[in-house]
């Protein structure tokens, strides 16, 4: 009996997904550079945009989001919008997307993460009051957008093998089923 794609695709994806939040939340604390990790959400919400396009990458981001929000959360939903608009604005580049070529996914990455690093200013800093952008900028938005563009470099060929996996899988389903 042969599991259905679609059914394997989710596990698959959501196995991905919290084993890169274990990662981020326990292994990688361990190894903080300039006092940040790295975000393997926001690489793997990035990559899963632009490799299956905008849908994916918002239910993707969404997903990666709303377990930030479940663990880290001031303000519930606001992890989960942000994600959800990476992986959706990522989803623009599919038509881009060249699986040998890495410069475009890290690009992207390198994009998200500075993005994803404004927006939390907004949220939980600006809101407060806290108007020391410079300051957020050097200490926390660059270090770890490098940190994630080093991980993500090597996410980026366990990600790309999974979802050449995938869709090897979808097409011999989608030929037995004609």
């Amino acid at each position: 009996m042969e599991i259905k794609p679609l059914i394997l695709r989710i596990v698959s994806i959501f196995l991905l997904i919290a084993v890169c939040f274990l990662l981020q939340t326990s292994v990688f604390i361990h190894f903080e550079l300039a006092s940040v990790g790295p975000n393997l959400l926001i690489a793997l919400t990035s990559f899963f945009g632009f490799m299956r396009g905008r849908k994916e990458g918002a239910i993707i981001g969404f997903s990666c989001g709303l377990l930030n929000d479940l663990f880290f959360g001031s303000y519930f939903g606001a992890f989960a919008l942000i994600y959800m608009l990476i992986g959706y604005l990522n989803g623009f580049f599919r038509k881009l997307f060249y699986g040998d070529d890495i410069k475009l996914p890290l690009f992207l990455v390198s994009i998200s993460d500075v993005i994803y690093g404004f927006a939390v200013y907004v949220f939980m800093f600006l809101a407060r009051s806290k108007t020391n952008v410079g300051f957020y900028v050097k200490s926390v938005i660059l270090p770890e957008m490098v940190y994630t563009l080093i991980v993500s470099f090597l996410l980026y060929f366990i990600v790309f093998k999974l979802n050449q996996w995938l869709e090897k899988k979808e097409k011999r389903s989608d030929r037995l089923v004609r």
